[in-house]
């Protein structure tokens, strides 16, 4: 039979205890670098959208209304970080009841330039029973020709 004195156990055990701590580190450390790659990949992709959306502007359309005897006033503005270049705007329109009356010169569109947190105003009248109107604006800008969007307002 085998005699085992304490100091040979006690080795075994160490020996035993390194080995399970190696492994637990070596699975350890694996899993480390895979959330440290995924950190760094969600950090990229945050620094590209961070970049497109300096790239972009974002115009928008609300309704200022002003006191009796005055027009109101559709308000567009660009509330994105780039500036907005040949900005349009159109209001489709389905029903014959439908009459807007834009106070605003032949040639005022495109607007040229749209600055970041600029606006611009254009008086309106309507004669129309819909509480809503869609208004589809398009513009350019350093990242793409041609963005639009729609909105629909209360008048």
């Amino acid at each position: 039979m085998l005699n085992f004195q304490i100091s040979e156990i006690i080795a075994a055990g160490s020996l035993f205890v390194a080995f399970i701590s190696l492994v637990k580190s070596f699975l350890s450390d694996r899993k480390i670098k895979k959330l440290d790659l995924q950190l760094k990949e969600r950090d990229l992709q945050d620094r590209k959208t961070r970049e497109e959306d300096a790239k972009k502007a974002d115009i928008e359309v609300e309704i200022y209304e002003t006191g009796p005897r005055q027009m109101d006033k559709l308000r567009f503005y660009n509330k994105g970080k780039a500036s907005a270049h040949n900005v349009y705007f159109s209001i489709p329109s389905d029903d014959e009841d439908n009459d807007i009356t834009l106070q605003m010169k032949s040639d005022y569109l495109p607007y040229p330039k749209l600055e970041p947190f600029q606006k611009f105003e254009v008086p309106y009248f309507i004669d129309s029973r819909k509480p809503h109107q869609t208004i589809r604006i398009t513009w350019d800008d350093d990242f793409g020709k041609g963005r639009s969007k729609e909105m629909v307002v209360d008048m």
